[in-house]
């Protein structure tokens, strides 16, 4: 039996006004006094709009004043490890797992207005009544002390949300029912955003193509480290694969002639070793010092990404 494979359906409506209940705002009465405390309305919050008498839509509301550049309610990875990806696999299951997203663009929403909301998913009356429900939502937004960073929400409920959910309190502080409200802000925490989909899976296409399955992977691994910490400028990702390219080939070449800073090793063993030559790639394309501030966290990431490789690289 051939099992058909449904589109996701996106839909988007616009004005939506909060009109749910938060904290004390139940109460009609409240003494203009002062000390009453403030009621909270969110940044952003679920609400359902029913389809029929058993099926409800569930729609992310965009509850500020700004326009978001986009809207993700799938996981966002940072690396293969957090996409169940490998080094080394070369299984067309694996490569899928390399491209991030694949099954996901379809519920990307870009340019979502102020008080707009996008349809994320649906609930069914009786099939879902005793399911556990769960949603994971990333969005760019600015933070209590930052002007940018990517908000993580990770929603579960049994049977459905209800009339309103709310994600985000306008104080920043995340309600009470909540799994989790994460702000990410640090480059070690932050995900590759979908915007670079296309373009990253150009560029494994192309690494594929001049290197083969095996090695692309590693490549790509790297040059997601490069991108996501901005290793010596903020290059658009498909501009910093020459530099990844450069590095993993001295990475794997380490053992057959030596690297200045790191000689007479058979193999690379520590972060320092892998900033000398992160450095002296960069120092070689551009002006010397180029990357001299790369962060310590991300040259701990590409070793690891090296150990692996060196660990599979007799599966090749």
């Amino acid at each position: 039996m051939t099992i058909a494979k449904h589109s996701f359906e996106q839909n988007r409506i616009d004005d939506v006004q909060w009109s749910g209940v938060s904290r004390l705002s139940s109460l009609p009465s409240l003494p203009n006094d002062g000390k009453s405390p403030p009621l909270k309305t969110p940044l952003f919050y679920l609400t359902s709009v029913s389809i029929n008498d058993y099926e409800d839509d569930i729609y992310f509301i965009n509850n500020t004043d700004q326009t978001l550049s986009f809207v993700a309610p799938f996981k966002l990875y940072r690396n293969l490890n957090d996409a169940n990806a490998k080094l080394g696999d070369v299984s067309g299951g694996n490569l899928k797992k390399v491209r991030f997203y694949s099954d996901d663009m379809e519920r990307l929403y870009t340019d979502v207005l102020p008080n707009q909301g996008v349809r994320i998913g649906s609930t069914h009356i009786i099939y879902d009544s005793d399911e556990l429900m769960q949603w994971f939502i990333h969005v760019p937004f600015e933070g209590l002390d930052t002007h940018y960073a990517i908000w993580r929400f990770n929603v579960l409920e049994k049977g459905g949300i209800g009339q309103t959910y709310p994600l985000l309190w306008d104080d920043f502080s995340k309600p009470s029912h909540m799994v989790s409200s994460d702000c990410l802000t640090e480059k070690v925490d932050m995900p590759i955003e979908p915007s670079v989909y296309e373009e990253r899976c150009w560029v494994l296409d192309r690494l594929i193509e001049s290197l083969g399955v095996a090695d692309a992977i590693f490549v790509l691994a790297i040059n997601d480290v490069l991108y996501r910490y901005c290793v010596g400028w903020s290059a658009p990702y498909n501009e910093s694969d020459i530099q990844a390219k450069d590095i993993a080939r001295k990475l794997q070449e380490i053992k057959h002639k030596g690297f200045d800073g790191v000689k007479d090793v058979d193999e690379v063993k520590d972060v320092e070793a892998v900033k000398k030559i992160v450095q002296a790639v960069y120092d070689f394309w551009f002006n010397e010092g180029f990357a001299k501030n790369i962060s310590i966290k991300a040259c701990a990431e590409i070793l690891d990404l090296y150990q692996a490789w060196m660990a599979n690289k007799n599966t090749f």
